[in-house]
């Protein structure tokens, strides 16, 4: 199925980079400089869950959508660049709710026996590439949970915003907020509620939107952070580890990541509070039942508290081995540095892995999460 992405940002950008800015990096990236079009003869999936529609006219004037209907009766204004699309579907822009301006997997080269040396991990910022591959995916609004370097993130941003550069709208998201001891060379660790209050009035005035919440965070950090963010009427989300679901529930968290089987560990024996327990919490997952009186008592207290959860399986269907199965075309996509973390991270997986088995019982999870009237965000 051959798509097109719809979206009202991207044609507004487009109808005024044509006019006014040929010469800016956009410009290369605009296929249409007419005032009004129409995608004639489309399939139209609205994203409201209604029913695709077949053979549909959409007629685009002035960078917003003046009109959609049968191709056979749409008013088609005189004048309007006619674009025959037949066996194409048109969708609107997807909305990533978990993205990076960086490469994560960039570190995987940076591991010797399971090691990573000083200063800690170090990913790398893709500041040009990133930007355009979402939008070439269609993705045409992310999130970018969490930033290692907020700095370029904000100009990012901006010069998306200024239709100086082509990308996607961005909710830019601050520099995690880190507990002691943090693996990675980028973050900033905390040293207490008064830091992390800090933190969160200095980006919030610097222009971040959101704020994420990492593995080593205190209760006492997280809750004065959320406390701070609400303040700024800012939302918080956490990849969390040393701070169990439950309690970042009751200090009324906005948004958990990933999903409980590979960041939750409250049902971790012998769990020291404020601490991550080595491993994480994944061991203790795979020894329970989604259907089970422990499990379903926790999705009733993130209903029930309105906490969403960010689905990101296609994450730790990249850490399940032989999954996804290699293409070709990816590996031509990649640069070299890219390809070779890539190809190193899944060398390193084990076949009898137990993260297929932690892939499915995530699955189970959302899906029962989402039937019991859970808000569920994707990743893009």
């Amino acid at each position: 199925m051959r798509l097109l992405f719809l979206f009202e940002s991207l044609l507004v950008a487009a109808t005024s980079v044509a006019q006014t800015q040929k010469a800016s990096d956009v410009a290369d990236f605009v296929s249409i400089d007419t005032p009004v079009f129409v995608l004639n003869h489309v399939r139209v999936i609205d994203g409201t869950g209604a029913p695709a529609k077949e053979d549909q006219a959409i007629v685009v004037a002035n960078g917003e959508i003046e009109s959609i209907g049968p191709a056979a009766s749409v008013q088609i204004p005189q004048g309007a660049q006619r674009m025959e699309r037949s066996g194409y579907t048109v969708i609107p822009g997807l909305v990533g709710m978990h993205d990076h301006l960086y490469y994560t997997n960039s570190y995987g080269v940076q591991v010797v026996d399971g090691k990573t040396g000083e200063p800690g991990a170090f990913l790398a910022e893709i500041p040009y590439t990133a930007p355009r591959l979402y939008l070439a995916a269609g993705v045409t609004t992310i999130r970018t949970t969490g930033s290692v370097e907020p700095y370029a993130d904000l100009k990012v941003k901006s010069r998306i915003d200024a239709n100086l550069m082509p990308g996607p709208s961005i909710d830019a998201t601050a520099p995690y907020l880190e507990g002691a001891p943090t693996r990675f060379a980028q973050m900033h660790e905390l040293t207490g509620p008064d830091d992390a209050k800090r933190m969160v009035d200095y980006w919030a005035a610097e222009g971040m939107t959101s704020y994420k919440a990492y593995t080593n965070i205190t209760r006492d950090e997280l809750g004065v952070a959320i406390q701070w963010a609400h303040a700024h009427k800012l939302k918080v989300t956490g990849h969390l580890c040393s701070v169990t679901w439950p309690e970042a529930v009751a200090l009324e968290i906005d948004d958990l990541e990933h999903g409980p089987v590979f960041t939750d560990t409250e049902f971790v024996a012998d769990k020291q509070p404020d601490v991550c327990p080595a491993g994480g919490g994944s061991s203790s997952w795979a020894k329970q039942d989604v259907n089970g009186a422990q499990v379903q008592e926790m999705i009733r207290n993130l209903v029930s508290h309105h906490v969403a959860v960010t689905s990101t399986l296609p994450v730790y269907e990249a850490g399940a081995p032989g999954r996804p199965a290699l293409e070709p075309r990816t590996l031509e996509a990649m640069s070299a540095e890219s390809a070779q973390s890539y190809l190193t991270a899944r060398a390193r997986l084990p076949l009898d892995s137990p993260r297929t088995a932690l892939l499915r019982k995530e699955m189970d999870f959302e899906m029962a999460f989402v039937k019991a009237g859970g808000l569920a965000a994707g990743r893009a």
